[in-house]
């Protein structure tokens, strides 16, 4: 499985997080409204960063992705918000980069949605719902997943933690298509500051 740390913003922080995790994907998200939002300023120092970057984007023009890719460096689109199977085709046209299309998990997941992104995605990623649009802690029920009916593989969000270690190896089990996890706010010392060691002993858990 492959781990994604979202919502990063300090330099330093990132670094340290790239020293001594080494995540497959770091997370910055661009939603204004976000606790986690990464302002243009920043582009200076995090485009360079030697790691896949993750651009978090809720309901964006194309052209305000492609100039978040090209400032920050970004490797990979995650839609967080509304967006349509025509646009994510376009922007998967246009980039050709990697894209996560996020679902927000209620009470239930109705799997016809889904289908149509199904050629146009490179991973699902399946988060609790929240009007925020992540980041609320909070986890969704897992069983919901039990009958995934797509070969796509897909990314696990919400609240994850080190509490959940043993239940995240179960779901592992008898879902293949689990291929990550995104992990974020109960990893934090404050909005967008990660606690690296913490971090660390989560992977060390999870991924041995």
């Amino acid at each position: 499985m492959k781990l994604k740390v979202c919502g990063m913003r300090s330099l330093e922080n990132a670094q340290e997080l790239i020293e001594k995790v080494q995540p497959d994907w770091m997370g910055m998200i661009f939603y204004a409204k976000s606790a986690r939002y990464v302002p243009e300023d920043a582009k200076v120092a995090l485009a360079e960063l030697p790691v896949n970057k993750v651009g978090v984007f809720v309901n964006s023009s194309l052209e305000e992705i492609k100039k978040c890719i090209k400032d920050f460096g970004l490797t990979t689109i995650q839609l967080h918000g509304d967006e349509s199977v025509v646009f994510t085709k376009e922007l998967k046209a246009q980039t050709g980069l990697e894209i996560f299309k996020v679902f927000a998990v209620k009470e239930s997941i109705e799997w016809g949605v889904l289908e149509p992104y199904l050629p146009v995605v490179d991973y699902f990623l399946f988060d609790t719902f929240t009007k925020a649009y992540g980041g609320s802690g909070q986890v969704f029920d897992w069983h919901l997943l039990e009958n995934y009916p797509f070969e796509k593989p897909f990314l696990l969000s919400g609240g994850l933690s080190i509490e959940h270690v043993a239940d995240i190896k179960k779901l592992q089990n008898w879902l293949p298509q689990l291929a990550g996890l995104d992990i974020n706010s109960k990893f934090e010392i404050e909005p967008a500051l990660k606690d690296v060691a913490k971090i660390r002993e989560f992977k060390k858990l999870v991924y041995n």
